[in-house]
């Protein structure tokens, strides 16, 4: 039953197939229009031409009726090729008035192929303008298959009975077959043009939904949304617009317990939440758990408050939240990307603070999202240029309290903004998927210092050098570490590979295989940060480490806690009973170093011992 609809067109069509359609048509009606105009022109001057020559084989009454046909037939093909280039333009988008014009138009014509038709008829010649004028309407103009099959047959019946009362002729039985098998072809021309403009039509929606929608949502991706923001602001100057940028707190978390697939159908619900609750707004998603959307101020809590209702009220069990960022527009001249990059900005101030679900983008933030996106845009000269230096860490023997390594630690002595604090400059590396521009660059600076030592003759000591999940996603980490060892002729004794404890949990292949290969190069490899954020015990149990970083977060209010203390005690005493050694970073105090060393952590860290330092004062040491 649903192919017979689709056959003959009585399904409903989506607004692109439409207008599709209605722009086809208009395009055939001009060049309809264009031959009408032309052929109407010369029938005129053909006729002007025999009454004035004294041609006496036609009445006065033949000459005026045929006059009057053409001059109609003629200012409707004027008035349909004006609207249609108006139409084709986007001059006017009145479609009704189009298709009332057009109807009017195909009816002059069939009345017009009739009539003349019926006038050669009656003196035994062919029935061509007939024929011309259907292929017109029901080829050319292409309408719902069941209007042309209605249209054709309509006309195709009348106009039989008219020939078959003309007086003095007689209609033979080839003449009826040879017009019901024009009629047949006439109903199957009309199906064929409209089945195939409609796969055209279909075909085109799918692509041009792939290049202006997202494929997981359906909603507009950041292209379109771009496109019809900066429309939107410049058609409404003085409305008070927003952009909004939209983040899922937790949804990392949700992904890992949950898999990928139920990570993909949160979004996917989340989307339609979000459409529902800003069903008036322009939304897009923005890439993975971040959407964005294009609002008025006025109601904003109440839309995002709706949304987290919604979001609640599918995931019960879960601690979700739609936390966002807001931009103001000033102006009509602002670029959607970068008034979304504002707000991302303002959103990431509230990530960390469980109640705040909207922070506004202000005077203060601009000034910190300047520094960062300078830092985004000069992070190439400041390796080039070495604006980027090496500062080291020492590390001690517990007991001894001798220094036995140090730890390689990235600083920024930027000419324009002076001193640049990590926490300043690794987080905008990280968002923007170039930190391992840095970590590769500090790799190499500390091969250089360790080969130039050793050239020097001075006390080399074994440097631990940090990497994160994205160095193992955007660079082979163990091929750089081979190259520049060899480059280098150092000893792989001398290098430390740390990695954080949080870029090992969940699953990647490619990184288990590149700490399963560095193991196997004798690089002693160091688990950082253990203990911060939540600790995944399966990390112990997944790779070999050598060395277990202890978080300085466990030291930060220590003054003898007990319950810190036995923490502190049993992780000491699991990391020997499965074969890594311990360090404990952040030790600032005696007191903590004696304890520290009673439980039996081999090695420490911290500014009781010496804070990061170039490696010329490290020396002179």
């Amino acid at each position: 039953m649903g192919k017979l609809r689709r056959y003959l067109g009585l399904e409903k069509r989506s607004e692109y197939v439409n207008n599709y359609f209605a722009r086809a048509n208009f395009r055939s009606s001009i060049y309809m229009s264009i031959v009408i105009i032309i052929l109407e022109l010369w029938m005129l001057a053909s006729l002007l031409y025999r009454w004035v020559s004294g041609d006496n084989s036609r009445d006065s009454s033949w000459y005026s009726q045929h006059l009057t046909w053409y001059v109609v037939f003629l200012i409707a093909a004027v008035f349909m090729l004006i609207f249609a280039k108006l139409y084709l333009k986007n001059i006017t988008d009145n479609f009704a008035l189009g298709m009332g014009i057009m109807i009017i138009f195909s009816a002059i014509a069939i009345y017009f192929g009739v009539n003349v038709s019926y006038s050669d008829y009656t003196r035994g010649e062919q029935i061509l303008c007939f024929i011309m004028m259907i292929i017109f309407v029901v080829g050319l103009l292409n309408w719902r298959p069941f209007i042309s099959i209605i249209i054709s047959s309509g006309t195709f019946a009348l106009f039989y009975v008219i020939m078959s009362r003309a007086p003095g002729v007689e209609m033979t039985y080839a003449t009826q077959v040879n017009y019901f098998m024009l009629w047949i072809a006439i109903v199957m021309l009309g199906l064929a043009v409209y089945g195939q403009r409609l796969a055209e039509a279909e075909k085109d929606e799918k692509l041009e939904n792939h290049s202006i929608r997202d494929d997981l949502t359906g909603l507009a991706n950041m292209t379109s949304f771009r496109e019809q923001a900066s429309l939107i602001i410049a058609a409404k100057e003085n409305t008070e617009h927003i952009f909004l940028f939209l983040d899922i707190s937790n949804f990392k978390a949700y992904n890992e317990k949950y898999g990928f697939d139920a990570g993909s159908e949160f979004i996917r619900k989340t989307a339609k939440a979000l459409s529902h609750a800003f069903h008036r707004d322009l939304i897009a998603r923005f890439s993975d758990d971040h959407f964005v959307a294009l609002t008025v101020r006025d109601g904003v809590e109440g839309k995002l408050e709706e949304l987290n209702r919604l979001v609640r009220e599918d995931h019960k069990s879960t601690h979700m939240m739609i936390k966002a960022g807001a931009y103001a527009v000033k102006g009509s001249k602002v670029d959607p990307l970068i008034a979304c990059d504002h707000a991302r900005y303002a959103c990431s101030m509230i990530k960390k603070y469980g109640d705040e679900i909207l922070c506004e983008y202000d005077q203060k933030m601009d000034e910190a999202f300047k520094k960062r996106q300078y830092i985004i845009t000069h992070i190439q000269e400041a390796i080039e240029k070495e604006y980027l230096k090496v500062y080291y860490q020492p590390v001690v023997w517990a007991k001894e309290r001798s220094i036995c390594s140090v730890e390689a630690l990235a600083r920024w002595v930027d000419p324009t903004y002076g001193f640049l604090s990590p926490a300043e400059f690794v987080p905008a590396l990280e968002e923007y998927r170039l930190i391992h521009w840095l970590d590769t660059a500090i790799l190499e600076r500390v091969c250089r210092d360790i080969r130039e030592g050793m050239d020097e003759g001075r006390q080399v000591l074994p440097v631990s050098v940090n990497f994160s999940r994205l160095d193992f996603e955007l660079t082979d980490v163990t091929d750089n570490l081979q190259k520049l060892i060899k480059k280098f002729d150092i000893p792989e004794s001398y290098l430390h590979v740390e990695i954080t404890e949080s870029a090992l949990i969940g699953s990647d292949e490619k990184l288990k295989q590149a700490v399963q290969i560095m193991k196997e190069k004798k690089l002693e490899l160091w688990l950082d940060d253990f203990g911060s954020g939540y600790s995944a015990l399966n990390v112990l149990k997944d790779y070999a480490f050598d060395v277990m970083k202890i978080d300085m977060i466990f030291l930060k209010d220590f003054h003898g806690d007990v319950r810190t203390e036995a923490i502190l005690k049993s992780i000491v005493n699991m990391a020997e009973s499965i074969g890594m050694k311990t360090l404990a970073e952040g030790v600032e105090t005696q007191e903590q170093a004696k304890f520290l060393t009673e439980i039996g952590c081999e090695r420490l860290q911290g500014y009781l011992f010496g804070k990061p330092m170039p490696l010329k004062s490290l020396a002179d040491r």
